[in-house]
């Protein structure tokens, strides 16, 4: 078995960008969160009404926190997607692949090095922004609502992100055009939603009560068992990473083309 080579894969690692890209995706989605926990309480009471039936969720702190988990969701996967993108679809689409993998360099290295960097940095952004959730809901915090539970709500949803960004990387592993690359990393991200948004037009396809009515929708089937998320947290996050290391093993086998 060939020694890992070390100083490609700092090479690597250190190849993107990530504190500038950490800090501007943090910024959004911040100012995102925090604008929402402003503006969601200040809208007009039939508002409020119609968006709690929507998404199916009761009392003011829930309908804020689904839609801060929204944005926490989206940036924590959409920052990570960027470099997963650049990191094989890319130097694909433009020729240069197959000379990055002419090095004596394993595929399940080339891989992992170029990916790693996007599920730490999609796991600090969302660490940081579910801190900011909590910030952002203090002032609606309660029995109902504690920190602990908004925290662990909303890592949940960066576990939920690591895994796409594996199934991005496996499924992109073999895309030769980056427009499609792109389509498939938005398919990714949507797929979790579909189901929210059948509920929203046609509720009436669910179960009228039970755990079935929202077991499907997300986020807010985070906020209805979110008692046992609350403690849950840390054994979503290791199925999520075990997830997107098992993306990533596919995709070090499909990544060499021939």
């Amino acid at each position: 078995m060939n020694p890992i080579p070390w100083t490609y894969v700092r090479a690597e690692l250190g190849r993107e960008p990530l504190a500038a890209m950490g800090l501007g995706a943090g910024l959004f989605g911040a100012i995102s969160i925090l604008g929402t926990c402003w503006a969601v309480p200040r809208l007009p009471e039939g508002v409020l009404t119609v968006l709690s039936l929507s998404l199916a969720v009761e009392g003011l702190p829930a309908l804020v926190l689904v839609n801060t988990l929204l944005a926490v969701w989206f940036v924590a996967y959409f920052v990570g997607a960027v470099v997963v993108l650049r990191a094989i679809p890319a130097p694909r689409a433009e020729g240069g692949l197959d000379i990055l993998l002419v090095k004596p360099v394993p595929p399940a290295v080339f891989v992992w090095s170029r990916i790693l960097p996007a599920l730490g940095l999609s796991a600090a952004v969302g660490l940081a922004l579910s801190v900011t959730q909590v910030i952002g809901l203090w002032g609606l915090l309660g029995a109902d609502l504690s920190a602990a539970t908004v925290l662990g709500i909303g890592l949940t949803t960066v576990a939920i992100a690591i895994a796409q960004l594996g199934a991005l990387t496996a499924l992109t592993a073999r895309t030769t055009e980056l427009a499609g690359a792109l389509g498939v990393a938005i398919a990714v991200f949507m797929a979790p939603m579909t189901p929210t948004s059948v509920f929203i037009y046609r509720p009436d396809l669910f179960p009228a009560e039970g755990v079935g009515r929202t077991l499907f929708v997300a986020p807010t089937n985070l906020i209805v068992h979110s008692g046992v998320i609350t403690w849950a947290w840390p054994v979503v996050m290791i199925v999520g990473v075990g997830l997107a290391a098992l993306g990533l093993a596919w995709a070090a086998r499909r990544v060499v083309v021939g």
